[in-house]
């Protein structure tokens, strides 16, 4: 990691541990809906604020909101990572957004988004992004590159709508800023609904519960499909209830394909 990503990094971690050790905190992660992703938001925000606060921010927001220029003027201002200036600058957006961090081959190494609208996953290739392909074939120094027709691509073959969009390249990395509507660059950018590419749905079966589902929500910390049920990656190597004494156990304790721990089956 860079010097600057390690700093988001231990803030991060330190955020784990001031909710894990405070009541109130730890309260509104158990009982929030998705706990562990609601936990991993708050910490990313907490290092993000640590790191850029609002006056700093405020400073490089010029107009109705953050723009491709605001994050590469906080990147050259501060000593914040990319990663907690897409957290910072996702939070002011007035609309449905994105604001991502790819390498040079067009993969994704840090997204966070905004307003219902699924942020690509971390390692996922946006090289067929048109506002990507055209700030790849840009000089990269600095200057912005402005697109109406980005989109963000999933791993199960589908896109977002169609977007509004700006890249700038900030080092060996490039921001990108998307949004659905509103851009703060434009007089008029309205929504663009049903211009999403669609792929065939793509089936998966849980390895948890064994459910076939179509594979549309992908968990953002495992990034492997997630079943109706809500299992993941994430769950299919944690612990699992066995059927007869109902308690909880590491998958250890289960002979493979039994639902019966090994306890109850001796």
């Amino acid at each position: 990691m860079s010097w600057r990503r390690q700093q988001f990094t231990r803030l991060h971690e330190l955020g784990h541990h001031i909710q894990k050790t405070d009541i109130a905190l730890g309260t509104a992660i158990v009982e929030h809906r998705e706990p562990e992703a609601f936990e991993d938001a708050s910490c990313d925000a907490f290092a993000a604020r640590m790191l850029l606060p609002d006056d700093l921010v405020d400073a490089h927001i010029h107009g109705s909101g953050p723009t491709v220029s605001t994050a590469t003027g906080l990147f050259a201002a501060s000593n914040a990572s990319r990663a907690a200036i897409c957290v910072r600058l996702v939070g002011r957006l007035e609309s449905a957004g994105v604001v991502a961090v790819l390498d040079g081959d067009g993969i994704v190494t840090f997204a966070a988004a905004c307003g219902g609208l699924f942020p690509p996953a971390r390692g996922s290739d946006q090289s067929a992004n048109a506002l990507v392909q055209a700030a790849m074939r840009a000089d990269r120094d600095g200057r912005v590159v402005t697109r109406d027709d980005a989109q963000i691509w999933y791993r199960d073959g589908h896109t977002s709508d169609l977007l509004y969009g700006q890249a700038a390249w900030a080092g060996d990395r490039l921001f990108l800023t998307m949004v659905s509507y509103g851009a703060p660059w434009l007089t008029f950018s309205p929504p663009r609904d049903s211009t999403a590419d669609q792929a065939p749905d793509a089936w998966d079966e849980c390895e948890h519960c064994h459910q076939e589902f179509v594979a549309e929500a992908v968990c953002g910390r495992c990034e492997q499909p997630r079943c109706p049920s809500g299992h993941c990656g994430c769950t299919a190597c944690a612990e699992k209830t066995c059927t007869q004494c109902f308690l909880r156990q590491h998958p250890g304790q289960f002979t493979t394909g039994s639902t019966v721990c090994r306890d109850c089956a001796s």
